[in-house]
């Protein structure tokens, strides 16, 4: 597979039709149509199923698109790197984040930074914790903040404060409202959402196991969720309450939401990873340093 040709390959996913694409591309259609025939004749396999007036990615070509989008970035981030001389710090930085208040911390590093050096770029990409190591694996980003990551000594990582603090999403009518706080007993009355990454088998697992503790098996657990906002949305609508991180979800006015931290205080800590033995790019070991100052 050539680079050129997986540009290509994008850029038909992201128009939807040949035509388009060959017109952003600055080639014929038939070019560009022989183009991704022979991609296809490469892998052995259909990568776009073509209608009338549109094409859309297969389930193969959905995931050539996933990896396509690393390979294709990797590659401009390399010959970045090699073509900005280091005297001029300038480029690009990618991050992957959790939903956290921590990014706070890296958003006022990042301010900072760019106070100093306006021609830096930084490329935010919001997942779960499954997705940005995933992405820091592959050199997609060069950090990760990552929430209570089990496995966080694997990376070279730098510790933020404060904390992230635990809670629940609710409806402003709903009774536990009248409470500062919700303790484990208080949740098993009305269903409710849990992180993905802290429920298995229909359960609590990690933090929050531990925070339900015996309470664990009368709850009422409704689905999980990766991302807030979407989640958000049902319980506005009254269909659960949330357990979520604080301020993640904008709450009182006229959101109809509010929100009360859990008792006793459940927290996960919140590190910045990048990968251990592989250096980083110019920019990001100066970005690096200015976070760690701001750290200390």
């Amino acid at each position: 597979m050539e680079l050129r040709t997986l540009r290509y390959f994008l850029t038909v996913c992201q128009e939807g039709t040949m035509s388009r694409a060959a017109d952003v591309l600055h080639v014929t259609q038939p070019a560009l149509s022989r183009q991704i025939a022979a991609l296809e004749r490469e892998l052995g396999t259909p990568l776009l199923e073509r209608h009338a007036r549109s094409v859309t990615p297969t389930e193969r070509g959905l995931y050539l698109r996933r990896r396509a989008e690393e390979i294709v970035g990797l590659a401009d981030q390399t010959t970045a790197d090699f073509t900005q001389p280091d005297e001029i710090v300038a480029g690009d930085i990618h991050i992957g984040a959790g939903e956290s208040e921590g990014i706070s911390v890296v958003a006022r590093a990042a301010h900072a930074f760019r106070a100093r050096y306006p021609g830096v770029r930084f490329h935010l990409h919001s997942g779960t914790a499954i997705d940005l190591i995933e992405r820091l694996e592959h050199g997609v980003d060069d950090f990760a903040v990552l929430m209570s990551y089990t496995d966080i000594d694997r990376y070279d990582h730098l510790r933020l404060h404060p904390t992230d603090a635990w809670g629940v999403l609710m409806r402003d009518d709903d009774p536990l409202c009248a409470q500062e706080t919700v303790g484990p007993a208080d949740l098993c009355d009305l269903p409710i959402l849990l992180p993905e990454r802290f429920c298995r088998d229909n359960a609590p697992a990690g933090i929050l196991g531990t925070w339900f503790g015996e309470n664990a098996a009368e709850l009422d657990i409704a689905g999980t969720f990766n991302l807030n906002y979407n989640a958000a949305v049902f319980v506005r609508e009254g269909m659960c309450r949330l357990i979520s991180h604080e301020s993640i979800t904008a709450t009182g006015g006229d959101t109809g939401l509010a929100f009360r931290l859990l008792y006793p205080p459940a927290t996960s800590v919140i590190d910045v990873a990048w990968k251990r033995g592989v250096a980083l790019p110019h920019t990001a070991r100066l970005f690096l340093h200015e976070l760690k100052g701001s750290c200390a």
